[in-house]
């Protein structure tokens, strides 16, 4: 039986050789190298090839492989471990904390507590102005070593560099359209906009009161300009979750407010323009079934959803290979059961992820060996999160800060 080779030509464009010598397992080994998108479109030069993640010696090869490639990502990177501590007299909210801590590792064995900008409060809202709660944080990762600080008592964002100790607290989002309007914003969006050298923030929001506009707006802060605008764009997503950011562009999950689909909506931060990616049928489903929590992370410089059946204790982990392309997700790992495990609050490197048991410890999980280990912290539920850093000394362009 003759077999096909995919070759390059001098024009780029993939033709077939005819080959009879080459074993499958040398394909295997070639194709199992390819990130999601290739391998899809090499699907069409021989029909096998099309049903090759249905093949699963062929899958522990892509899996070894995904997990195994080096990714710049990484490259001279931390962790972050941002997480809440409840307050000693449950009576009193002002003593709930957000505590920040940086670990060179992998296993949180050296962490180093950080020290948040120094913000003075508003004393309208609180006795105590000088009062430091700490922050939220938006995102699985810093932006050019930059976080986005979300203000846990007022509406303050706040952009801060760890490294440099720098930050920028940004002016009040102008979402003010008039005396009987009312607008919650339940969506923040961060990155970095590279072609401009910028830093922008967006808002979502959702407009309570005339019924002659949209109800909902978004606008965008750019920090070269220091400044808000709104983005005249006609959509009626409802973002859900948190975002992640990747090569200039913020993504996030968001159900469409008309036809109760499921979408990954990211953003341009260069062109300022959304690009909507269906969730296939299977997952969206999913969407609306309280028994099964959904995730969105970055795993090995790859968007990644995580199915996290509650009912089986297993964690189903696709990979999206194009943006747009609604086949392009493909599911590359099923994890579990593992009854011990609650959900996953972040991921490490190269295949690790975090997870919080259901005692409250904090684990980690090697999806390489799909061993567990102790990392000896107990953190709560639900507001626990881990972020990859990568150190910048250079200060904030653009605003005059």
């Amino acid at each position: 039986m003759e077999r096909c080779v995919p070759v390059v030509s001098t024009n780029n464009k993939i033709k077939v050789r005819n080959q009879s010598h080459i074993p499958d397992d040398l394909f295997f080994s070639i194709l199992s190298k390819l990130p999601i998108k290739s391998l899809k479109r090499f699907g069409c030069v021989r029909k096998s090839w099309s049903f090759l993640i249905d093949n699963p010696h062929f899958m522990t090869l892509y899996r070894n492989s995904f997990l195994t490639n080096d990714n710049s990502y990484y490259d001279d990177t931390s962790l972050l471990l941002h997480k809440k501590i409840e307050p000693q007299d449950s009576d009193d909210f002002r003593e709930e904390t957000f505590e920040l801590y940086s670990d060179s590792g992998e296993r949180f064995e050296n962490m180093v507590k950080l020290d948040w900008p120094s913000i003075k409060f508003d004393p309208m809202y609180w006795d105590n102005p000088e009062y430091d709660s700490g922050f939220n944080i938006l995102g699985s990762c810093s932006v050019h070593g930059t976080l986005c600080l979300l203000c846990a008592r007022q509406k303050n964002i706040i952009l801060w560099n760890p490294t440099t100790r720098e930050f920028k607290l940004l002016p009040p989002s102008p979402f003010d359209y008039g005396p009987n309007w009312a607008v919650v914003v339940d969506h923040h969006g961060f990155g970095y906009d590279c072609v401009n050298g910028d830093y922008k923030v967006m808002c979502h929001g959702i407009v309570i009161g005339e019924i002659n506009y949209s109800p909902y707006m978004w606008e965008i802060y750019s920090l070269r300009s220091n400044s808000w605008r709104k983005l005249d764009v006609n959509m009626e997503y409802k973002p859900i979750g948190d975002q992640v950011c990747i090569d200039g562009f913020s993504h996030c999950l968001c159900k469409s407010a008309t036809h109760n689909e499921a979408y990954l909506l990211s953003f341009d931060l260069s062109n300022e323009i959304f690009l909507a990616t269906p969730i296939p049928s299977d997952m969206d489903d999913l969407f609306h079934n309280f028994s099964v929590w959904i995730h969105l992370v970055l795993l090995n410089g790859s968007i990644a959803l995580i199915l996290n059946y509650r009912d089986t204790f297993t964690f189903h982990i696709s990979i999206l290979g194009d943006l747009g392309v609604k086949e392009s997700w493909t599911k590359i790992f099923i994890v579990g059961p593992l009854p011990c495990l609650e959900y996953p609050i972040g991921v490490g490197k190269k295949g690790d992820m975090l997870f919080r048991k259901k005692d409250g410890g904090l684990v980690r999980f090697d999806l390489n060996t799909q061993k567990i280990e102790e990392l000896g912290i107990i953190i709560e539920r639900f507001c626990c999160k881990i972020l990859i850093h990568k150190e910048n000394l250079l200060p904030f362009e653009g605003a005059d800060i």
